[in-house]
């Protein structure tokens, strides 16, 4: 595990909680934090992922670092001949995911990148009919994706911005229930929070996105939800609509003369995700242990997403609509 950190933090609880997994070091640049994590399991800490593929005996390396980290840490697992899992993005320049897919290639291992909610079981669910023409010939994808809770001053200056860390999992998603890749996007964006204009960053966004034969896509993202994390998916075909809904801390209702009351949506990312993060992982087991292929995600889908995120942060800058290139 590269990476003691919140989402190392995450995906070590479904590391545990796998039979088919052990982990055997955790690597941080700040030993302390790496020694925490190792500590509370009774395995080796390092500073470096170098010594660790000195001293120990594994089969794959989770790459759960700071997105500027990802490629260098990539490759050096690649060589050592790893299989490897990274958490999105693998870095903003689409050379650098060709080139790491690449050498994954030639070294006959598995690199999968971590867009999760392709593993969520409603959104499955949601792919499943879709792809099996519940509502007919789809005209329309909207997907919300509004953070809770805001992220800190230190995070957002490492972030990459909302475009490429927040936006990216519903782009994603775009492509995944299209099948296809948009030939222009639209983006309208402001900045309430003076931390993140400070960053000449944004907190509230629009994407509008348009695919050949006529598809709309639409991304609603915010930094900021103060009643709960909030994470919706409606697509619109000729025959029907398919509404995958907010996950509530339970789904008890309260009906009383001032009207129904729920319980809030969930906390945040690691509660709302929690079966995706372990299918996830479960699925990088699959793969080392050769019950499965290929990963889920190809290059194709993780370049193309890419491709998506730098057109949408250039049309957020300017106000205009973008012409995306794939070649």
């Amino acid at each position: 595990m590269c990476g003691a950190g919140r989402i190392g933090n995450v995906h070590l609880t479904n590391i545990l909680a796998n039979r088919r997994l052990k982990l055997v070091a955790v690597v941080d640049p700040v030993l302390e934090r790496a020694k925490d994590m190792a500590d509370s399991i009774g395995i080796p800490a390092y500073a470096t992922l170098t010594e660790a593929l000195k001293n120990d005996k594994f089969e794959g390396v989770m790459v759960c670092t700071p997105t500027a980290t990802h490629v260098p840490l990539i490759k050096e697992a690649l060589h050592a001949g790893k299989h490897v899992f990274t958490e999105k993005p693998i870095g903003h320049d689409v050379k650098d995911v060709y080139d790491v897919y690449s050498l994954a290639k030639e070294k006959g291992k598995h690199l999968l990148t971590g867009f999760q909610r392709r593993f969520d079981p409603t959104f499955m669910k949601l792919k499943a009919e879709l792809d099996a023409g519940r509502i007919g010939t789809l005209h329309k994808v909207k997907t919300f994706s509004r953070d809770n809770p805001p992220p800190t001053k230190e995070y957002l200056a490492i972030s990459g911005g909302v475009v490429h860390d927040c936006a990216a999992h519903d782009v994603d998603l775009l492509r995944w229930l299209t099948g296809k890749s948009p030939k222009s996007v639209y983006v309208a964006a402001s900045a309430f929070n003076p931390d993140v204009a400070e960053l000449g960053d944004f907190d509230v966004l629009d994407m509008l996105w348009k695919f050949e034969g006529g598809v709309v896509g639409s991304v609603d993202v915010a930094r900021l939800a103060v009643y709960g994390y909030d994470q919706r998916i409606e697509c619109l075909g000729d025959k029907g609509v398919l509404d995958a809904r907010n996950q509530s801390i339970t789904s008890l209702s309260v009906g009383q003369v001032d009207g129904f009351h729920t319980d809030p949506n969930k906390y945040s990312f690691p509660e709302r995700y929690k079966e995706a993060y372990y299918n996830e992982i479960d699925h990088f087991a699959d793969l080392i242990l050769g019950k499965v292929a290929e990963p889920k995600l190809s290059v194709t889908d993780v370049a193309h997403v890419t491709i998506m995120l730098d057109a949408a942060a250039e049309s957020a800058k300017t106000g205009k609509i973008v012409e995306i290139n794939y070649s």
